[in-house]
């Protein structure tokens, strides 16, 4: 078994083919483990040759460790020229997988973006239904709202909307349509909190883990069967925890 392989100067596809027969004939020859996912730009010379995906200019998010604050780049796929293609793509067909969409890799998540006129201009020159939709869900989302499956194709004709109309005004237009609360969408009636979907699970949890061993006048252990992630637990618990106060 090979931990690290990677022959740069060579077609990937049909490197790595040949590489497969070999582990095939050969019951000696286990395979290979293939070098490298990322460029490695602490290296220099060669050694930067061998990872399938460099680092874009757009930066996801900031991240901060021991006191200081990282840039978080996007991906971008590196070439693959004798193989007539991307690395990624390359090691992927030989593999018998998809290929990589890198359509928005080196966009703003919908799904990650402030909750304002400013997130919505950003999604909507995206020009992606897809993308304005998850947008639209995540607001309603963070308004105690749900979006049943069977109500999608309402979804996706309120984005198409949105990307018709002019981006100006955009958001508040969005939000003055669901504080009418669409009967497509489900709204609970008791929700007087809403646990925010832009932090990760852990930190809801942790939250979670305060309101209930201060609640009084409920239990965490005994919650509706529609509680049924992260988030809509966090709606259930700080809503009721509010209404203690």
């Amino acid at each position: 078994y090979i931990g690290e392989y990677h022959r740069v100067d060579a077609n990937q596809t049909e490197d790595l083919e040949t590489i497969f027969d070999l582990a095939e004939k050969h019951p000696l020859f286990l395979g290979i483990s293939y070098f490298e996912y990322q460029v490695a730009y602490s290296k220099t010379g060669s050694e930067v040759n061998f990872g399938m995906f460099g680092l874009g200019s757009f930066v996801l998010a900031e991240m901060p460790y021991f006191s200081k604050n990282y840039s978080i780049y996007c991906l971008v796929p590196e070439a693959s020229p004798l193989s007539g293609m991307s690395m990624p793509d390359a090691v992927s067909k030989t593999y018998g997988g998809a290929p990589v969409d890198t359509t928005h890799l080196c966009q703003a998540n919908p799904l990650a973006v402030p909750l304002n006129q400013e997130g919505f201009e950003t999604v909507a020159a995206q020009k992606g239904e897809q993308r304005m939709a998850s947008f639209i869900e995540r607001t309603i989302n963070h308004m105690g709202g749900t979006v049943s499956p069977d109500a999608q194709k309402n979804l996706s004709s309120l984005a198409a909307e949105c990307l018709d109309a002019s981006p100006d005004d955009g958001f508040a237009t969005l939000a003055g349509h669901l504080g009418r609360k669409p009967a497509w969408a489900s709204f609970g009636v008791a929700a007087e909190c809403v646990a925010n979907r832009n932090v990760g699970p852990s930190i809801i949890g942790a939250a979670l883990g305060w309101t209930c061993s201060n609640a009084k006048f409920f239990r965490c252990d005994d919650l509706p069967s529609y509680c049924n992630n992260t988030y809509r637990i966090g709606d259930y618990v700080f809503s009721r925890y509010y209404k203690e106060l």
